[in-house]
C-alpha cells in the first residue's frame, strides 16, 4: 500500500510540475512581461530544444501527397476540350530516381518533352552548413522540394530547394545561394529574382522572438543579394505600429520558441507601369496578418494594404492593368492538413480585386465549390485575361484548369 501511494504521489508532482512548465512555455511565448532574465532564456532554450534535435537527427520519408480523387494518373479533359497549346513545369516526385525533379510536360496529350534531374546530394551539403536563427538547417534527398522552378531561354532552371539555385540545361549547377528561403520564386522586370527570406540582422528576432521574414532580390547574374529589406520594418517606417502588428501571436513550425508573426509567402513584382503601380513595385503576402499590400521600394513605401477578407492567403497575381487575384486558402487553422472541416465554406476561395472601382469579386465560386478545391497550405493560381484560370492545389497534388463556368481539364 505504502508503493502504491508513493507512486500516486510521484505522479502527481510530475503532473503538476509538467502543468506548471507548459503554462510557464505558453506565458513567455506570448511575451508576458513577469518572466524575464535568466529564467526566460532558460524557458526558450528548453522549448526549442526537441526542435533542435529533432532537425539535426532526424530521418525523413519521402514527401507522399495522399490523392483524395479517383482520377487516373495524366490529364482528364471535360467537354472534349484538348485544344490547349501551353506547357506545364512541374516540380515533383521520381519514384525512379528516388528524388525531386522538374519536368515540362506538354498540355495537349500529356507527353513529358524534357526534365531536369540536378544532384540534390550537392545542394544538401551546401544548404547544410547554414543556420537559421542558430539552429542548424538540415535537408537530404527525401525532404527536398524544388520548389517554383522558373525555366528560362536558353534551358537553365532557377528554384528553391532550401536555398535558391540556378542549374543549367544539363542539370548541372550554375550557381547558388545557400542562405535559407523559402516560398516562391518571381522574375523581375529586370530578370533578377524575388524570393522570401530571412532578415540577415537577427536585431527584431531576439528583441521580439519571431521570425524576421525579409523581401530579398537575388541577381540573376551570380545569386548575390542585390536588395534586402524586414517586413516588420517595412511596416514599421509605414507608420503601422506594434500595436497593429502583434495581433496574431502564432507559434512557429520551425522554431517554436519564436512567433511567425508575418509568415511571408510571396513577392510579386510589377512588371509596367499604370494608374495604380510603378514598374519595380512590388505585391507582398502575409499570411498569418491575412495582408496583402503593394510596396515601392524606391521610396520604402506602402502605396495600398488590406486585411482581408480572405485568410491565410496565398499567390498575388496581377490579372490586367487594373486588377490583382488572391488565392484566399480561407482556414482557421494551418494544423492538421488533412482535415478539410478547417476551410470556412469547405473549399478556398479566389478574389478579385479591382483597384478601379476598390470592388471585390469571387467568380469562380462555382469551379471551386464543385471541386472542393480545398489546400489547407500553400495554393497557388493565374487568371488569364480570357477569364480562363489555372489553379495549384498544392496539399492535394491537383492542377485545375477552367473558368467561371466550370472545369476544362484536370
Amino acid at each position: 500500500m505504502k508503493k502504491f501511494a508513493k507512486y500516486v504521489i510521484i505522479f502527481w508532482v510530475a503532473f503538476l510540475s509538467l502543468i506548471i512548465i507548459m503554462g510557464s512555455t505558453r506565458y513567455v511565448l506570448l511575451d508576458g512581461p513577469r518572466i524575464t532574465g535568466t529564467p526566460k532564456q532558460v524557458i526558450l532554450f528548453l522549448s526549442s530544444f526537441i526542435s533542435i534535435v529533432k532537425l539535426l537527427a532526424q530521418k525523413w520519408d519521402p514527401i507522399v501527397i495522399k490523392d483524395t480523387s479517383d482520377l487516373k494518373n495524366g490529364f482528364n479533359y471535360y467537354n472534349n476540350y484538348k485544344g490547349s497549346k501551353d506547357y506545364l513545369l512541374l516540380g515533383c516526385w521520381d519514384a525512379g530516381l528516388r528524388q525531386s525533379i522538374v519536368k515540362l510536360v506538354r498540355i495537349s496529350d500529356g507527353k513529358e518533352l524534357y526534365k531536369w534531374a540536378p544532384d540534390i546530394k550537392i545542394l544538401n551539403r551546401k544548404y547544410n552548413l547554414t543556420t537559421t536563427y542558430g539552429v542548424k538547417n538540415y535537408l537530404d534527398v527525401h525532404t527536398t522540394r524544388l520548389m517554383h522552378p522558373k525555366l528560362l531561354n536558353d534551358g537553365s532552371l532557377v528554384f528553391v530547394a532550401g536555398g535558391i539555385y540556378k542549374i543549367d540545361k544539363n542539370s548541372k549547377l550554375i550557381w547558388s545561394n545557400d542562405m535559407p528561403c523559402h516560398h516562391s520564386v518571381e522574375v523581375g522586370p529586370d530578370s533578377n529574382f524575388w524570393i522570401c527570406g530571412y532578415n540577415s540582422s537577427l536585431v527584431n528576432s531576439e528583441k521580439y522572438h519571431m521570425e524576421d521574414d525579409a523581401i530579398k532580390e537575388i541577381s540573376a547574374k551570380d545569386g548575390r543579394v542585390i536588395f534586402e529589406k524586414s517586413v516588420y520594418d517595412i511596416l514599421m517606417e509605414n507608420g503601422y505600429s506594434r500595436g497593429y502588428f502583434f495581433i496574431n501571436p502564432i507559434i512557429s513550425d520551425f522554431i517554436p520558441s519564436y512567433l511567425d508573426r508575418t509568415h511571408l509567402n510571396q513577392v510579386q513584382p510589377v512588371w509596367s507601369d499604370s494608374r495604380y503601380w510603378k514598374k519595380g513595385d512590388l505585391f507582398i503576402s502575409l499570411r498569418h496578418q491575412n495582408m496583402v499590400f503593394l510596396y515601392r521600394p524606391s521610396e520604402n513605401k506602402i502605396i495600398w494594404l488590406q486585411n482581408g477578407p480572405w485568410l491565410r492567403q496565398h499567390n498575388v497575381s496581377i490579372v490586367d492593368s487594373s486588377r490583382i487575384s488572391i488565392f484566399g486558402n480561407n482556414v482557421l487553422d494551418v494544423k492538421f492538413m488533412n482535415d478539410r472541416r478547417r476551410l470556412i465554406d469547405g473549399h478556398n476561395t479566389l478574389y478579385l480585386y479591382d483597384f478601379s472601382t476598390n470592388t471585390l469579386s469571387t467568380p469562380y465560386e462555382t469551379l471551386f465549390q464543385y471541386l472542393k478545391i480545398g489546400t489547407i497550405t500553400e495554393g497557388r493560381s493565374r487568371v488569364f485575361e480570357n477569364g480562363d484560370v489555372f489553379v495549384e492545389e498544392t496539399n492535394f497534388g491537383r492542377l485545375i484548369y477552367g473558368d467561371p463556368e466550370g472545369v476544362k481539364w484536370i
